[in-house]
């Protein structure tokens, strides 16, 4: 019994000092990357709260991860593939440890844009909804926060792979996710409104998007009302 124990001290005592050699090991640049993720982009929040939801097919939606949740979000739903909503920033920190750690899990780093606050171009969209087409699945999409860019995401997904209508799938931007229809962010569902209230019988979301939609027009009739575009801005700070 004695001599037991004091070989699991010991083994404990190994694996810590080869997780400490190993944490030695790393570049500098490797906890500079570890500061701008957790202070400059907030990481220290998500930390507690993912924001994450999974949705039909084996799209799961969330805020940033971290390496380490990329690695539980890999071991639980065994997941493919991670797409990023942010754009590609190799100057900066989180972006650069996500990418690493995509490489060294095996999953495939799919990086686009999407806007919280402005529309995108007809074109854009398109190309947006091929794109959802050709996602390997199961995967995990995310913005900052996982609430606007990840909610229009959703949208998009819903309707252009399960097939859902705007309708419903209108329904992953919602202040449950953290999402606000008053602030500027809004414009992502008046988007979505100004479809629904100008289609044509029996015409499609994407069909509409390609000959009836124009990005100004929608855009310039949006107007944010109340604090919440003061809170989503100044206070939560969403890119």
């Amino acid at each position: 019994m004695c001599s037991w124990s004091m070989s699991s001290v010991s083994d404990a005592q190994r694996a810590r000092e080869t997780r400490n050699a190993r944490r030695a090991a790393l570049p500098v640049g490797h906890w500079r990357d570890w500061a701008n993720l957790m202070l400059i982009d907030h990481g220290f929040l998500r930390a507690l709260y993912r924001n994450r939801f999974r949705l039909a097919g084996g799209l799961h939606r969330a805020n940033q991860p971290s390496p380490a949740i990329l690695r539980s979000y890999k071991a639980a739903f065994d997941i493919k593939s991670v797409v990023n909503l942010r754009g590609a920033h190799d100057h900066l920190g989180w972006y650069r440890l996500e990418k690493r750690t995509c490489q060294e899990l095996g999953l495939n780093l799919l990086t686009t844009t999407v806007n919280s606050r402005e529309l995108l171009e007809p074109k854009q969209i398109l190309e947006l909804a091929d794109f959802i087409r050709s996602i390997p699945l199961p995967a995990v999409v995310h913005c900052k926060s996982g609430a606007d860019r990840a909610g229009f995401f959703s949208v998009l997904y819903r309707h252009v792979r399960l097939g859902e209508p705007i309708e419903d799938a209108a329904q992953e931007l919602h202040w449950f996710y953290g999402h606000f229809k008053s602030a500027k962010t809004g414009v992502l569902d008046h988007f979505f409104r100004t479809y629904l209230a100008e289609r044509k019988p029996h015409q499609s979301f994407l069909d509409w998007v390609a000959h009836d939609y124009n990005k100004a027009r929608v855009q310039s009739s949006f107007k944010p009302v109340g604090s919440m575009a003061w809170l989503v801005d100044k206070v939560l700070r969403r890119e």
